[in-house]
Protein backbone atom coordinates (compact mmCIF):
# COMPACT_ATOMS: atom_id res chain seq x y z
CA UNK A 1 0.00 0.00 0.00
CA UNK A 2 1.53 3.13 -1.42
CA UNK A 3 1.48 6.81 1.28
CA UNK A 4 2.50 9.72 0.01
CA UNK A 5 3.34 12.19 2.23
CA UNK A 6 4.81 15.84 2.59
CA UNK A 7 6.72 14.85 -0.59
CA UNK A 8 7.66 11.23 0.46
CA UNK A 9 6.82 8.13 -1.32
CA UNK A 10 6.19 5.44 1.62
CA UNK A 11 5.89 1.81 1.41
CA UNK A 12 4.46 -0.08 4.42
CA UNK A 13 5.16 -3.45 4.59
CA UNK A 14 3.18 -5.59 6.84
CA UNK A 15 6.17 -6.50 9.52
CA UNK A 16 5.70 -8.89 12.59
CA UNK A 17 7.12 -7.67 15.70
CA UNK A 18 9.89 -9.49 15.99
CA UNK A 19 11.12 -8.92 12.82
CA UNK A 20 11.33 -5.05 14.20
CA UNK A 21 14.98 -3.50 15.84
CA UNK A 22 14.43 -2.43 19.09
CA UNK A 23 15.61 1.06 19.92
CA UNK A 24 16.08 2.85 23.11
CA UNK A 25 14.82 6.84 22.71
CA UNK A 26 15.09 8.98 25.18
CA UNK A 27 13.34 12.44 26.66
CA UNK A 28 12.12 15.02 28.49
CA UNK A 29 9.01 15.04 26.81
CA UNK A 30 6.43 13.47 24.50
CA UNK A 31 6.50 16.25 21.28
CA UNK A 32 4.29 16.68 18.30
CA UNK A 33 6.69 14.81 15.94
CA UNK A 34 7.76 11.72 18.38
CA UNK A 35 3.25 11.67 18.43
CA UNK A 36 3.08 11.54 14.80
CA UNK A 37 5.68 9.29 14.19
CA UNK A 38 4.95 6.75 16.76
CA UNK A 39 1.08 7.02 16.72
CA UNK A 40 0.98 6.92 12.64
CA UNK A 41 3.58 4.21 12.19
CA UNK A 42 6.59 5.64 11.37
CA UNK A 43 9.02 4.01 13.36
CA UNK A 44 7.61 0.47 12.33
CA UNK A 45 7.89 1.82 8.57
CA UNK A 46 11.43 2.11 9.12
CA UNK A 47 11.42 -1.44 10.94
CA UNK A 48 12.16 0.33 14.21
CA UNK A 49 10.08 -1.09 17.62
CA UNK A 50 10.96 2.64 19.62
CA UNK A 51 11.11 2.43 23.19
CA UNK A 52 10.00 5.83 24.57
CA UNK A 53 12.06 6.99 27.86
CA UNK A 54 10.96 9.67 30.19
CA UNK A 55 14.04 11.19 32.08
CA UNK A 56 13.64 12.48 35.45
CA UNK A 57 16.76 15.08 34.84
CA UNK A 58 19.06 15.97 32.76
CA UNK A 59 22.19 14.72 34.47
CA UNK A 60 20.99 11.20 34.53
CA UNK A 61 19.79 11.88 31.03
CA UNK A 62 23.22 12.34 29.44
CA UNK A 63 25.21 9.93 31.32
CA UNK A 64 22.92 7.13 30.71
CA UNK A 65 23.43 8.43 26.49
CA UNK A 66 27.08 8.26 27.48
CA UNK A 67 26.98 4.58 28.82
CA UNK A 68 25.03 3.39 26.06
CA UNK A 69 21.43 2.91 28.00
CA UNK A 70 19.93 5.23 25.62
CA UNK A 71 20.20 4.72 21.76
CA UNK A 72 19.52 8.15 21.54
CA UNK A 73 18.08 11.64 23.50
CA UNK A 74 16.47 14.56 22.76
CA UNK A 75 17.67 17.44 25.30
CA UNK A 76 18.88 21.17 25.28
CA UNK A 77 21.22 21.94 23.12
CA UNK A 78 23.78 24.16 25.69
CA UNK A 79 23.83 20.67 27.94
CA UNK A 80 25.30 19.15 25.19
CA UNK A 81 27.98 22.20 24.58
CA UNK A 82 28.45 22.41 28.36
CA UNK A 83 29.19 18.74 28.51
CA UNK A 84 30.99 18.20 25.29
CA UNK A 85 33.50 21.63 26.03
CA UNK A 86 33.89 21.97 29.61
CA UNK A 87 33.49 18.24 30.84
CA UNK A 88 35.05 16.58 27.65
CA UNK A 89 32.48 13.81 27.44
CA UNK A 90 31.80 12.22 24.34
CA UNK A 91 28.59 13.59 23.11
CA UNK A 92 27.47 14.37 19.48
CA UNK A 93 24.41 16.78 18.10
CA UNK A 94 22.95 15.09 14.93
CA UNK A 95 20.37 17.74 14.33
CA UNK A 96 18.12 20.41 15.56
CA UNK A 97 14.28 19.19 16.28
CA UNK A 98 13.12 22.82 17.39
CA UNK A 99 13.69 26.44 18.20
CA UNK A 100 12.29 26.33 22.47
CA UNK A 101 9.54 24.24 22.64
CA UNK A 102 6.61 26.50 23.74
CA UNK A 103 8.96 27.82 26.53
CA UNK A 104 7.55 30.61 28.72
CA UNK A 105 7.34 31.56 32.30
CA UNK A 106 4.27 30.96 34.32
CA UNK A 107 3.44 31.89 37.50
CA UNK A 108 0.33 30.41 39.98
CA UNK A 109 -2.79 31.95 39.30
CA UNK A 110 -2.67 34.62 41.99
CA UNK A 111 0.28 36.13 40.43
CA UNK A 112 0.05 38.34 37.27
CA UNK A 113 3.38 40.06 37.24
CA UNK A 114 6.89 39.92 38.16
CA UNK A 115 6.86 42.87 40.61
CA UNK A 116 4.81 40.27 42.79
CA UNK A 117 7.49 37.35 42.84
CA UNK A 118 10.33 40.18 44.63
CA UNK A 119 11.30 37.78 47.63
CA UNK A 120 9.81 35.14 46.94
CA UNK A 121 11.27 31.39 46.18
CA UNK A 122 11.00 30.05 42.32
CA UNK A 123 11.69 26.32 41.25
CA UNK A 124 13.85 26.74 38.05
CA UNK A 125 16.22 25.27 36.00
CA UNK A 126 19.57 25.06 37.88
CA UNK A 127 22.27 26.45 35.16
CA UNK A 128 24.63 23.41 35.93
CA UNK A 129 22.68 20.19 36.67
CA UNK A 130 19.26 20.64 34.61
CA UNK A 131 16.36 20.27 36.52
CA UNK A 132 16.52 21.71 40.37
CA UNK A 133 13.26 20.23 41.32
CA UNK A 134 12.39 17.28 38.82
CA UNK A 135 11.68 17.37 35.72
CA UNK A 136 8.99 19.78 33.88
CA UNK A 137 5.70 17.44 34.39
CA UNK A 138 6.66 17.68 38.00
CA UNK A 139 6.70 21.06 38.13
CA UNK A 140 4.00 21.53 35.93
CA UNK A 141 1.98 19.67 38.79
CA UNK A 142 3.20 21.73 41.87
CA UNK A 143 2.51 25.16 39.74
CA UNK A 144 -1.44 24.32 39.43
CA UNK A 145 -1.24 22.73 42.86
CA UNK A 146 0.25 25.51 44.15
CA UNK A 147 2.91 23.88 46.30
CA UNK A 148 5.76 21.02 46.78
CA UNK A 149 5.46 17.70 48.23
CA UNK A 150 6.88 19.38 51.61
CA UNK A 151 4.01 21.84 51.48
CA UNK A 152 6.16 24.46 50.59
CA UNK A 153 4.29 26.99 48.05
CA UNK A 154 5.31 27.24 44.49
CA UNK A 155 4.77 30.94 42.99
CA UNK A 156 6.33 30.32 39.80
CA UNK A 157 8.46 28.00 37.33
CA UNK A 158 9.60 26.89 33.49
CA UNK A 159 7.38 25.54 31.62
CA UNK A 160 7.17 23.76 27.89
CA UNK A 161 5.90 22.11 25.46
CA UNK A 162 3.52 20.56 26.42
CA UNK A 163 2.61 21.68 29.56
CA UNK A 164 2.27 25.38 28.20
CA UNK A 165 -0.69 25.31 26.22
CA UNK A 166 -2.66 22.77 28.71
CA UNK A 167 -1.95 24.75 31.44
CA UNK A 168 -4.30 27.12 29.53
CA UNK A 169 -7.18 25.11 29.51
CA UNK A 170 -7.32 24.75 33.50
CA UNK A 171 -10.09 26.81 35.17
CA UNK A 172 -8.97 30.30 35.98
CA UNK A 173 -8.36 29.52 39.57
CA UNK A 174 -6.01 27.16 38.76
CA UNK A 175 -4.34 28.36 35.26
CA UNK A 176 -1.02 28.88 35.43
CA UNK A 177 -0.18 32.84 34.24
CA UNK A 178 2.26 33.37 31.42
CA UNK A 179 4.22 36.40 32.33
CA UNK A 180 6.76 36.47 30.00
CA UNK A 181 8.14 33.56 26.91
CA UNK A 182 11.35 33.02 26.12
CA UNK A 183 11.39 34.34 22.33
CA UNK A 184 10.22 37.90 24.14
CA UNK A 185 13.62 38.17 24.65
CA UNK A 186 15.99 36.31 22.75
CA UNK A 187 14.57 34.54 18.77
CA UNK A 188 16.31 32.29 17.34
CA UNK A 189 17.38 30.13 20.38
CA UNK A 190 18.58 26.74 19.74
CA UNK A 191 16.84 24.28 22.12
CA UNK A 192 15.72 20.33 21.77
CA UNK A 193 18.96 18.41 20.17
CA UNK A 194 19.20 14.81 18.79
CA UNK A 195 22.21 13.50 20.90
CA UNK A 196 24.21 10.18 20.90
CA UNK A 197 27.20 9.28 22.62
CA UNK A 198 30.45 8.66 20.01
CA UNK A 199 30.31 5.42 20.79
CA UNK A 200 27.59 4.53 19.60
CA UNK A 201 27.82 7.06 16.55
CA UNK A 202 31.02 4.68 15.90
CA UNK A 203 29.38 1.39 16.10
CA UNK A 204 27.76 0.45 12.73
CA UNK A 205 25.10 -1.59 13.10
CA UNK A 206 23.95 0.95 15.70
CA UNK A 207 24.81 4.20 13.47
CA UNK A 208 22.76 2.63 10.75
CA UNK A 209 19.35 2.72 13.77
CA UNK A 210 20.66 6.31 14.43
CA UNK A 211 19.71 6.84 10.60
CA UNK A 212 16.20 5.05 10.52
CA UNK A 213 15.14 7.36 13.54
CA UNK A 214 16.07 10.64 12.24
CA UNK A 215 14.50 9.75 8.78
CA UNK A 216 11.03 8.48 10.55
CA UNK A 217 11.36 11.63 12.87
CA UNK A 218 11.69 13.57 9.84
CA UNK A 219 8.65 12.04 7.82
CA UNK A 220 6.75 12.97 11.13
CA UNK A 221 8.26 16.48 11.16
CA UNK A 222 7.53 17.27 7.79
CA UNK A 223 4.73 15.82 7.73
CA UNK A 224 3.48 18.25 11.27
CA UNK A 225 4.84 21.12 9.09
CA UNK A 226 2.81 20.74 5.96
CA UNK A 227 -0.24 22.15 5.69
CA UNK A 228 -2.71 20.43 4.55
CA UNK A 229 -6.13 19.65 5.95
CA UNK A 230 -5.39 16.09 6.16
CA UNK A 231 -1.97 16.12 7.69
CA UNK A 232 -3.58 18.45 10.38
CA UNK A 233 -6.52 16.03 11.01
CA UNK A 234 -4.10 12.82 11.64
CA UNK A 235 -1.75 15.39 13.03
CA UNK A 236 -3.84 16.65 16.22
CA UNK A 237 -5.78 12.80 16.40
CA UNK A 238 -1.79 12.04 16.87
CA UNK A 239 -0.63 13.89 19.65
CA UNK A 240 -4.98 13.76 21.74
CA UNK A 241 -4.02 9.91 21.23
CA UNK A 242 -0.58 9.97 22.37
CA UNK A 243 -0.79 12.36 25.20
CA UNK A 244 -3.97 11.48 26.35
CA UNK A 245 -5.96 14.42 26.15
CA UNK A 246 -8.95 16.35 24.13
CA UNK A 247 -9.52 17.46 20.55
CA UNK A 248 -9.16 21.05 22.39
CA UNK A 249 -5.78 20.66 24.43
CA UNK A 250 -4.76 19.09 21.03
CA UNK A 251 -5.23 21.86 19.05
CA UNK A 252 -3.74 24.10 21.25
CA UNK A 253 -0.71 21.67 21.41
CA UNK A 254 -0.75 21.57 17.56
CA UNK A 255 -0.09 25.57 17.07
CA UNK A 256 2.18 25.81 19.58
CA UNK A 257 4.53 22.77 17.16
CA UNK A 258 4.13 24.36 14.05
CA UNK A 259 4.89 28.12 15.79
CA UNK A 260 7.61 29.51 13.45
CA UNK A 261 9.30 31.11 16.25
CA UNK A 262 8.97 28.36 18.78
CA UNK A 263 8.18 25.24 17.43
CA UNK A 264 8.98 21.98 16.39
CA UNK A 265 11.02 23.63 13.03
CA UNK A 266 14.59 24.27 12.35
CA UNK A 267 16.10 26.19 9.40
CA UNK A 268 15.47 24.70 6.32
CA UNK A 269 12.87 22.53 7.99
CA UNK A 270 15.97 19.21 7.62
CA UNK A 271 16.78 19.60 11.45
CA UNK A 272 20.08 21.89 10.85
CA UNK A 273 21.20 23.15 13.67
CA UNK A 274 20.92 26.88 13.66
CA UNK A 275 24.12 28.51 14.15
CA UNK A 276 22.36 32.18 15.51
CA UNK A 277 20.31 30.13 18.04
CA UNK A 278 23.49 28.45 19.19
CA UNK A 279 25.54 31.53 20.11
CA UNK A 280 22.10 32.98 21.98
CA UNK A 281 21.09 29.81 23.87
CA UNK A 282 25.41 30.07 24.86
CA UNK A 283 25.35 33.75 25.76
CA UNK A 284 21.91 33.16 27.41
CA UNK A 285 23.26 30.64 30.10
CA UNK A 286 26.84 32.58 29.93
CA UNK A 287 25.40 35.25 31.51
CA UNK A 288 23.94 33.43 34.61
CA UNK A 289 27.61 31.14 35.08
CA UNK A 290 25.42 28.14 33.47
CA UNK A 291 29.31 26.34 32.28
CA UNK A 292 31.26 24.12 33.99
CA UNK A 293 34.89 25.17 34.22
Amino acid sequence: MLFVIAGFSLYFAAQAVAALDAFQYASFLQGATYSIANQLGFFTSYGLNVTYNQVPNSTYAYAQALNGAYDILTGTIDNNINLRLNSNQSLTVLGQLDQGPDIVFAANANITSFSQLRGKPLIVDSPSSGFTVGSTPIRYIDLVVGTLPNGSAVYGTILTYPFTAEGQILPTDQRPNILARLTDYVSPISSVAFTTSQATLGNSTKAALLTRFLAAMYTANRYLNTAAPANQECALKAISRQLNFSSVVAQAEYEAATSIVSGEVSPGGNFTVDRIGVLNIIDVRGQFGGFAR
